[in-house]
């Protein structure tokens, strides 16, 4: 236990009720805090306890009142070391009393709480730097309540509007505004609430009458623990107003001094030596501390010499770009001359405009080049038309093959997707004095300065060898250009009337192999659905052979059956255009994905339509899913309107689905199948077409 009580962070005692604190037992942590060694303060063999205690901080007569009270003994007070330092200690201590009720000893705990009283000292230091600087701001600064009621204001304030703090402090911020303007301070204050900023010029009346046009900047603070306050800064700009030229070269944007300032700020002495910052101006700068900004050049020295060459209480706006370990800011600084504890110093607000400028260079790029490829686009090409001096100038035209199709099937990201790539190969292939633009939503227009005919065939060559390059790698959605050109005979003729023979040449081209082009991107839609894995191989294989087997019933002949199995087998191929999460969902669709899944049916119709070898059966694919009542999609046919194709292929592919496990559910038994397929009879599905689905699945069984 003796161990225990030695290592404790403080020291245990017991001492006679004495106005010396006589010392009858200490423990070993006395001498960490004191200096002194347990049996310096026994029986005050050196000292006494009370000796080292600051002589304000020895309240004997409290404790005496304590302890007649039956209550502890807790106090915090300074003491002095043996080593000569000033540490605070906390006590807490229990009178033991004999059995007449008199006070025998002291018993207690005595701990170092020096670090705490430090903390708090210097908090309360950085409030009071705080308060000057709300003090010294050429800002006018209030602090109201949320109905807008004055808590505080700065001197600023006073100055403008003729009132003394006294009779501002209580009163409502109304008192300033005329009577035309209250419903915008009603709206602004409701706006405050729900955490708007609110930046606007606003007129005030002084004391005198005096009408001020100030720029006004509020928003909502806590204050007084969970309670919201608003913080309102305003800068009078009648002197501007009255002089649009010197508002011009001088805005003055005096921001907050406090902690909730959106702008950075920073005060530097006449040395350069940075004399404090917000965290705004950390935030903006990226460094942690004070020190850090102090030893970056965060602004140019030629900028901080005009403000400081400036009389006390003018200002200067300037803008400057910034960059550190790459990062590039574009900033405003207001700076002004101001009396910082006594001495001249520059207060500089800053103001990140970066993304406005930005915005302003990003409209720049995107009036002259397409957002997608990076390209040249329309109006680009137009004023090169326009402008063009070049002599012999040849023009290439590139037409992408199946953009629709691919965005109708797969989705505008991979027609985008295509889109670069092409402008990728043409950007690759050409030369770098020649200019290239996207005109139009799937055509291209390379202009090759100086051109031959032979050097523009050979270009046209390297195009089509980066393509077969191309789809060699990614074969998945091949990638076609129909391509045309002309090359100027001579000076004279004109860049349009060649454009226009080349735009001649490329719809020749994009005729001769319209057919053959369309095939590929069908077939390498096809394989898309097979990776997809949307229906298996013995998926496919029992719907053509279940199929088969009832158009054979109906006595149909061997090309007709043959039609059917290829149909059966891609009925689902518009599933290539829906998302995998989609098709593979293990729970109910929402409503947004089930019309996304209706889609197949379209898409599935234009991919077969595209292919000479489904087009027979593109029909089919389009009106799959009907239903024999009429509430299918997507042209709600009924009955005998619905292509007996379709209706066969849907009660076989129906009863499959059932029997088979699904991501949203196990297979169902065959007698459970054909009783749904039953019930579904005359609704969904044809009803005499069940029946002979039954039989024909009957005999199946019978046979296996």
């Amino acid at each position: 236990m003796q161990t225990v009580v030695n290592n404790l962070p403080g020291f245990v005692y017991r001492c006679a009720n004495d106005p010396n604190w006589t010392m009858l037992y200490l423990s070993e942590g006395c001498r960490n805090i004191t200096g002194y060694a347990p049996e310096d303060f026994i029986g005050n063999r050196h000292t006494s306890y009370a000796d080292i205690i600051l002589s304000e901080h020895r309240r004997w007569g409290w404790w005496q009142e304590r302890l007649a009270e039956g209550l502890p003994l807790e106090d915090e007070y300074p003491i002095r070391t043996r080593q000569g330092e000033l540490r605070w200690v906390w006590e807490r201590g229990f009178g033991v009393k004999d059995e007449q009720g008199a006070c025998l000893y002291i018993e207690g705990f005595v701990t170092d709480i020096t670090g705490r009283k430090k903390a708090e000292q210097a908090l309360a230091k950085r409030e009071e730097q705080y308060r000057l600087l709300f003090e010294l701001s050429p800002v006018e600064i209030v602090l109201e309540d949320k109905d807008g009621t004055i808590l505080d204001v700065n001197e600023a304030v006073m100055r403008r509007s003729g009132y003394a703090k006294e009779e501002l402090v209580g009163k409502n911020v109304r008192l300033f505004v005329p009577e035309h303007s209250l419903p915008i301070v009603e709206a602004n204050l409701a706006a405050l609430q729900q955490g708007a900023t609110i930046e606007e010029e606003v007129i005030a009346i002084s004391r005198e009458g005096e009408t001020q046009h100030k720029l006004l900047r509020e928003r909502a603070i806590p204050i007084n623990g969970d309670k919201m306050g608003v913080l309102s800064f305003s800068l009078d700009i009648s002197d501007q107003k009255r002089a649009e030229e010197r508002l011009r070269k001088s805005e003055k944007m005096y921001r907050s001094l406090v902690e909730h300032m959106l702008e950075g700020m920073v005060i530097v002495d006449s040395l350069g030596r940075v004399l404090f910052t917000n965290p705004a101006a950390l935030q903006m700068f990226n460094v942690s501390t004070l020190a850090e900004l102090g030893a970056i050049e965060f602004m140019p020295a030629s900028l901080l010499e005009a403000i400081l060459a400036l009389p006390l209480g003018e200002g200067v706006t300037e803008q400057y770009d910034f960059t550190r370990h790459g990062h590039r800011l574009w900033l405003e600084v207001h700076g002004a001359k101001v009396d910082f504890e006594g001495d001249e110093a520059a207060l500089v607000l800053l103001r990140d405009i970066t993304k406005r400028k930005e915005e302003e260079l990003q409209k720049e790029y995107l009036s002259w080049h397409d957002p997608l490829t990076g390209l040249g686009n329309r109006r680009f090409f137009e004023e090169v038309l326009r402008g063009y001096a070049g002599s012999c100038p040849g023009i290439i035209v590139a037409d992408l093959d199946g953009l629709k199709l691919i965005n109708d099937t797969l989705g505008h990201s991979a027609g985008d997707h295509l889109l670069r790539s092409a402008a990728a190969i043409l950007r690759h292939c050409i030369r770098t004095e020649d200019l290239i633009a996207r005109i139009g939503g799937d055509e291209f227009v390379v202009i090759i300065t100086d051109a031959r005919r032979s050097e523009t065939e050979s270009l046209i060559a390297s195009i089509k060898a980066e393509l077969a390059e191309y789809n060699a790698r990614q074969p998945e959605i091949p990638l076609s250009l129909s391509l045309g050109y002309q090359v100027a005979d001579s000076a004279a003729v004109s860049l349009a009337a060649i454009y226009k023979e080349a735009d001649n040449a490329m719809y020749r081209d994009k005729l001769l192999h319209k057919k053959s082009s369309r095939s590929t991107l069908s077939h390498a839609l096809l394989s898309a659905l097979d990776s997809k894995n949307v229906e298996t191989r013995e998926h496919v294989e029992r719907l053509g052979q279940r199929a088969s087997a009832m158009a054979r019933q109906l006595l149909r002949n061997e090309h007709w059956i043959s039609e059917l199995d290829l149909f059966a087998r891609f009925h689902d191929i518009g599933k290539v255009g829906v998302a995998d999460s989609i098709l593979s969902k293990p729970g109910r669709l929402s409503p947004s994905e089930r019309l996304e899944m209706e889609r197949h049916s379209e898409i599935g119709y234009r991919i077969a339509i595209a292919s000479p070898e489904l087009a027979p059966v593109a029909e089919y694919i389009l009106k799959h899913q009907e239903r024999w009542d009429g509430e299918g999609y997507p042209l709600g046919l009924k009955g005998a309107d619905i292509p007996l194709q379709c209706r066969i292929v849907a009660i076989v592919d129906a009863f499959d689905a059932m029997t088979n496990d699904r991501p949203y559910r196990s297979a169902l038994p065959a007698g459970q199948a054909l009783a749904e397929l039953k019930r579904c009879a005359g609704t969904q599905f044809d009803p005499e077409l069940v029946e002979l689905f039954c039989a024909v699945y009957a005999e199946e069984e019978a046979a296996n």
